[in-house]
């Protein structure tokens, strides 16, 4: 082999390993899960219950305040330490954490695969989209479909797994949790309904994701630095 042939081959193995596209895949995917038949479809357009989704996010973000506001724009990344950062403390800083930070991808990763199919099936708007004189879009806007929340569904799968990972924050991961999905409703994004679908959507997932030997495999790895990164002892 040429020296040229042999700094080829390296430069191809550097590359293959720092390409996001060659990213370990899913742990769940919608051909493993197809959301769209298993869920309750939306309130019908117009309808009592649809009305009140409406009257609920006017009425969210009428009594938001500015900070509330500001919280909710910033609720638009998916990451999990903007999830959970201010729950774990500064200590969770997911660049001294790899295992942690890639089991937590591969979930964010396997919403993506599983909630977007589902969305076009549903085809509710946004409210910021199908109320734009009542609903401003005060969280980052997106144009995808609104039902079911995928930040919700993201949010749950997080909740599920941290809190197997750190029980003794059980409480108040899932209060940021519920707070965060609550910043889709304040932000226009999401009705209440869309939000309910997304809790269901999550459990749904974690259910299959968490009987899965990768899963699992990586979980206990992930577990394991966290709990050191966070300085508790292991379990």
């Amino acid at each position: 082999m040429s020296r040229f042939q042999r700094l080829l081959l390296a430069s191809c193995v550097v590359v293959s390993f720092a390409t996001p596209g060659f990213a370990a895949d899913p742990y769940v995917t919608s051909k493993m899960l197809d959301l769209a038949p298993l869920m309750q479809p939306p309130p019908m357009a117009d309808s009592a219950e649809d009305k009140a989704d409406v009257k609920a996010v006017i009425d969210a973000q009428a009594a938001a305040s500015e900070d509330r506001k500001k919280q909710a724009f910033v609720d638009s990344d998916e990451t999990v330490d903007v999830v959970f950062g201010t729950v774990l403390g500064p200590k969770f800083v997911l660049a001294n954490l790899p295992k942690t930070a890639a089991l937590f991808a591969r979930i964010g990763d396997s919403e993506d695969d599983t909630v977007d199919p589902a969305k076009p099936f549903f085809g509710r708007k946004r409210p910021w989209i199908a109320h734009p004189d009542e609903i401003k879009a005060v969280a980052k806007p997106t144009k995808s479909g609104s039902y079911p929340s995928g930040h919700t569904t993201r949010a749950t799968l997080y909740a599920i797994v941290m809190s197997a990972m750190v029980p003794e924050k059980q409480q108040d991961i899932w209060g940021r949790a519920h707070d965060y999905a609550y910043s889709r409703v304040v932000g226009g994004m999401h009705y209440p309904t869309d939000i309910d679908a997304g809790w269901r959507a999550g459990t749904a997932m974690a259910a299959v994701m968490m009987a899965l030997p990768n899963f699992q495999a990586d979980f206990a790895a992930a577990k394991a630095e966290l709990r050191a990164g966070l300085g508790l002892a292991a379990k």
